[in-house]
């Protein structure tokens, strides 16, 4: 069968299991059974696919369509324009925590060799990036998990910043260091238990509940970063916290009640939803 008609079939299954993004999910899985950019695809519809290729894809089709994430499926996912490598038991990056991002690197830009560590770091996404566009700092990753520290380590090797960025196993709750850095940053889990089972499949049945668990409320996490970030930070240190669409107000509170920051604020995604809450230490 030619790509356009691989194409079309798969875009129409993917469609009828419920998939929003049929079409571009279908791509995705194409180019990268194919191993090829997506624009190869446009610019050869008429292209034969080997039965071998075809089969193969089909399968991932099929999984796709048990609502297994593509970047599991493939293995990888962009993020501020890198590339990072995920795999089951690593939460996928998600373009809401970009604000984060872009919002630490415009405050740190003029920065001279800034320290930062990533709380609850993940697939590292956040540490690698910083570490990418900020070619002068030096940032530490942390997390509990075992699968998420060989990931963060691989995405840093990946995108040439291992020679800045550290990732370290503990439990962010039990974590100390004598070092004080210039910016604490974190997404940590911020959903309320009670909510995760009633999130999309892909989400609830695939991705680690450890990185979405936020406690009863969701503010577990929070109302300890709020504390641990100040002790953490150098004087005028930034504290930056991905929230949930609706928790900024309550995190912004949690900082103030600290004493222990000058200046309270939250940055807004480009839908106007403050997706990113921040203090600047005394």
């Amino acid at each position: 069968m030619v790509i356009g008609d691989l194409l079309k079939e798969a875009t129409k299954e993917l469609a009828a299991a419920g998939i929003d993004s049929a079409r571009l999910e279908s791509e995705v899985l194409l180019s990268f059974i194919l191993e090829k950019e997506r624009l190869y695809l446009a610019i050869n519809r008429n292209q034969e696919v080997t039965n071998e290729r075809e089969k193969a894809f089909r399968k991932l089709v099929m999984r796709r369509k048990e609502k297994e994430p593509v970047a599991y499926i493939v293995g990888s996912r962009e993020f501020m324009s890198l590339n990072f490598s995920v795999a089951p038991g690593v939460l996928i990056p998600r373009p809401d925590t970009e604000t984060l991002v872009e919002f630490a690197i415009e405050m740190l830009s003029e920065k001279e060799n800034p320290a930062i560590i990533d709380l609850c770091t993940g697939s590292g996404a956040i540490a690698v990036s910083l570490a990418h566009y900020l070619p002068t700092s030096r940032v530490k990753g942390v997390d509990v998990s075992d699968i998420c520290v060989k990931t963060a380590k691989e995405n840093a090797e990946k995108n040439a910043v291992a020679d800045r960025v550290t990732v370290q196993q503990a439990d962010v709750f039990a974590y100390e260091s004598d070092e004080l850095f210039d910016c604490v940053v974190s997404n940590p889990p911020y959903i309320p238990s009670a909510v995760i089972p009633t999130l999309e499949k892909d989400v609830a049945d695939y991705e680690p509940h450890l990185a979405l668990d936020g406690g009863e409320d969701g503010y577990v996490f929070y109302r300890y970063l709020a504390q641990k970030g100040a002790s953490l930070l150098k004087s005028g240190g930034l504290l930056v916290l991905e929230v949930g669409h609706d928790q900024a107000e309550t995190v912004a509170t949690l900082l103030k009640e600290t004493n222990a920051y000058k200046t309270v604020g939250a940055r807004c995604d480009l839908a106007g939803i403050k997706r990113a809450v921040y203090g600047v230490k005394q």
